[in-house]
This record gives structure tokens, C-alpha cells and sequence, in this order.
């Protein structure tokens, strides 16, 4: 834990000397000479302002007689202003470094070939200084952008999959997937009402949940009951266990506790209108027609627990024509569900899109695809289909850049 701090403590002062280092070469050039003591007064404000705050907000996290869980979610304020300011500092810190380079390149060759590169003078203002604060201020307004606006910003994407052979009676039913929830990170119930709202406004038959309705605890549920008991979905509303419904990252001093939390979760859960899939399926029965809906406990590769069992949940009716698995983590797909059966689509959560990124018609990135080969959208692998939701809710940051929080309404069509 102190060698951590002191790391900490060692980087933010490598990015405040090393930033304010870069400002004061870009403080010569105009535009930007004659608003040097502003950007400089504004550069050291923001650090001491972070500090204190930090100091301030931690002692009185330590010292209040708040729940655990609200003790939890109020740590991510901390985190929400570390980014806010630092990620800015981090953008310029590239482009200075940059520009460093290109001068120690310049003054290099200008030893090795006096003759060509004597009269040779560094353009003004420097491009990638000026290029850097820019971005750096773009950075800034993007992230407060996220924390106060996006993680709010509730969308509704559609998504049609053909099946083939699935029954004429099910050509064009509408199933309604969230995920990550996470219900712990909200301080107000109103944002959790309006993402409620838009999925009662969404016509729809069946809704499924796909994990992560808590952070650690099953009372952050308790205030939300009321709101989702409040959908109606014709052919039922199904949900699984995500990692962090288990309740594995908070200190229990029983396994008695742990398994009375875990049983308080699913009864709020069934008090929604839930019906739980524990390594079980269920038949959705429209006219003489059926599907399979199967759901499993959360499974994932380490360090991520493998409680999912599909021999289990699919029981003896491994080969039903028409299957639509719940498992919350997207692993789950390549790992076992591919190999070893023929699930047509797979609904997963997990990722968030790491709450960053970008997403545009022809162009998708967020540094979570550096660890999971499918984090976000549609995956198609021989007539098997995966989505993976990108969550309702938020933890750790309490934002969403270029990520917004996602409700799913997929349209089966008969291929």
C-alpha cells in the first residue's frame, strides 16, 4: 500500500514538473505569451485543488458512519477528478515529449552535418506544443463531458439477427438485453429511472438481463426494485449472476453473511419480476412453437471465477434447434460455447467499453480490446452469434466517454 502511494505520488510530480517544463517553452511563442501567468496560475490550481480535495473527501469517507457500499462508490469521485485532471496532463506530456525528441534530432544532425543545417531555425510557433495544449484542453472538456452528462446518456441500439430455422411465430420477436447495472455507483435514483423509462417506452416481448447488478452488496438494489417491477415484458424477464453479484470483492466475516447477500439479491431480483437462471434453461412457448433460453452463473478466465456450468443449464436438451445463452462475460463464447455447442446467439455484458473509446459507423476502439477479442457489439463466427453490451451503469470512473451506456433491442428474423 505505501509503495504504492509513493509510486503514485512519484508520477503525478514526473507529470507536474515535466508538463510545466513543456508550458513554459510554449509560454514564448504567440498566442500564447501574453496569457503565460493565467495558464500557469490555472496548471498549479488544478493540482492543489485535486490534493486537497482528496485529502478532504478520504478522511471523511474514513470517518463517516456511511453503509460500506455508499463508501465504496464515493472513492470513484476521487478517481473522476484524478482523471479529469491529469489525463489532460498526460495528452500535452506526449506532444512535449515529442517535441523534445524532434530537438534533440534537429541538434544531432545539426553536429553531424554542420554545412546543410546551420541556418536551420525551429518553426514558431512549435507545432506539436501548440497541437498538445489543444488536445490537452479537447481532453479536459471530454472527460467532464463524460462525468457530468455522458454516463447518463442512455441509448437504445437495434440489432436484427437471422436465424435460420427459427419457427414463423418468433420472426420479429423483440428481446430487450442490459447489463452491468452496477446499481451501487448511483447516488440518485433519478438517471436509473430514466433508463428504466426508455425501456418501458421500447416496445418489446422478452427482457434479459445479463449480470453485474450490484458492485458488492444486494441492498444497492433495494431503492431500483419499484422501477423494474414496473416493466412489463410479455414473455417473461430473465437475468443471470455476474462477477461482481457474487459478491467476491468485499470482505465478509462469514461464508454464512456471504451467502445470506447473495440469496437477498436474487429475492430483490424476483420482486423485479426476474426469473433467475442459475445454470438452467427455460422455454419461451409462442403458439406451438418454442425457444430455449439458457442461462449460467458468471465464467471467465482467471482471475475470474468459472461457475458457469453449460452441461448443467442445457440439462437434456442440448440440442434444441433454437438456443439463446445468457452468460455475462464474453469469454465465455470462444472458450466453451463455440467449441462445444450449437448456441445461435450469445448475450454478454463485462467490458463497459472500458466507459472510453470511440464509435463511429466505420471506426470502433477503447483500450479494453487490448484484453478482450470481443468487448463490444455483434461477432458472428459460423452462423453463431455473440453481442456484448456495453452496460447500463458505471464503476470505478464515474463517467462515460464516447461510451454510452447501452439498452439492446434485438429483432429475430427467420433467415
Amino acid at each position: 500500500m505505501i509503495l504504492n502511494l509513493i509510486f503514485l505520488v512519484l508520477f503525478i510530480l514526473t507529470l507536474d514538473f515535466y508538463g510545466y517544463y513543456g508550458l513554459r517553452k510554449l509560454a514564448r511563442y504567440r498566442p500564447f505569451i501574453n496569457h503565460k501567468k493565467k495558464i500557469f496560475r490555472a496548471y498549479w490550481i488544478m493540482d492543489i485543488s485535486f490534493l486537497v480535495f482528496a485529502t478532504i473527501w478520504t478522511l471523511i469517507i474514513r470517518n463517516s458512519s456511511w453503509d460500506d457500499y455508499v463508501q465504496y462508490r464515493s472513492y470513484f469521485y476521487i478517481t473522476g477528478a484524478f482523471i479529469l485532471i491529469f489525463l489532460p496532463k498526460i495528452v500535452y506530456l506526449i506532444f512535449n515529449l515529442l517535441h523534445d525528441i524532434v530537438l534533440l534530432m534537429r541538434w544531432v544532425l545539426k553536429k553531424v552535418i554542420k554545412s546543410k543545417l546551420a541556418g536551420y531555425s525551429l518553426p514558431r510557433p512549435p507545432v506539436l506544443l501548440s497541437v498538445g495544449f489543444v488536445l490537452s484542453l479537447l481532453m479536459f472538456i471530454w472527460v467532464a463531458y463524460g462525468i457530468l452528462y455522458g454516463r447518463f446518456n442512455f441509448q437504445v441500439k437495434e440489432v436484427e439477427v437471422e436465424v435460420a430455422d427459427l419457427p414463423e411465430s418468433f420472426d420479429g420477436f423483440r428481446i430487450i438485453q442490459f447489463s452491468d447495472t452496477h446499481f451501487g455507483s448511483f447516488a440518485r435514483t433519478r438517471p436509473v429511472i430514466r433508463g428504466v423509462k426508455k425501456i418501458i417506452d421500447t416496445p418489446h416481448d422478452m427482457l434479459v438481463f445479463t449480470g453485474d447488478m450490484v458492485n458488492n452488496e444486494a441492498v444497492e438494489a433495494e431503492k431500483f426494485v419499484e422501477a423494474f417491477a414496473s416493466i412489463e415484458s410479455p414473455y417473461g424477464k430473465f437475468s443471470i449472476l455476474g462477477n461482481h453479484d457474487m459478491g467476491d470483492y468485499r470482505r465478509w466475516y462469514t461464508l454464512e453473511e456471504k451467502a445470506a447477500n447473495l440469496q437477498q439479491l436474487e429475492d430483490f431480483q424476483a420482486e423485479m419480476g426476474f426469473d433467475m437462471l442459475r445454470n438452467e434453461h427455460h422455454f419461451i412457448r409462442k403458439g406451438n412453437d418454442s425457444i430455449m433460453i439458457i442461462g449460467v452463473d458468471n465464467w471467465g478466465l482467471p482471475p475470474f471465477a468459472q461457475l458457469g456450468d453449460l452441461n448443467e443449464a442445457m440439462g437434456e436438451n442440448a440440442y434444441f434447434p433454437i438456443q439463446i445463452l445468457l452468460s455475462h462475460d464474453p469469454t465465455h463464447w470462444t472458450e466453451e460455447v463455440i467449441p462445444q455447442t450449437d448456441i445461435f446467439l450469445t448475450l454478454s455484458g463485462h467490458t463497459h467499453g472500458m466507459q472510453a473509446g470511440l464509435l463511429t459507423p466505420w471506426f470502433q476502439f477503447s483500450p479494453v480490446s487490448l484484453k478482450y477479442e470481443n468487448w463490444n457489439g455483434l461477432y458472428n463466427e459460423q452462423d453463431q452469434f455473440l453481442y456484448v453490451n456495453r452496460g447500463f451503469g458505471f464503476i470505478g470512473f464515474p463517467g462515460r466517454m464516447g461510451m454510452p451506456p447501452e439498452i439492446t433491442l434485438f429483432t429475430l428474423r427467420r433467415k
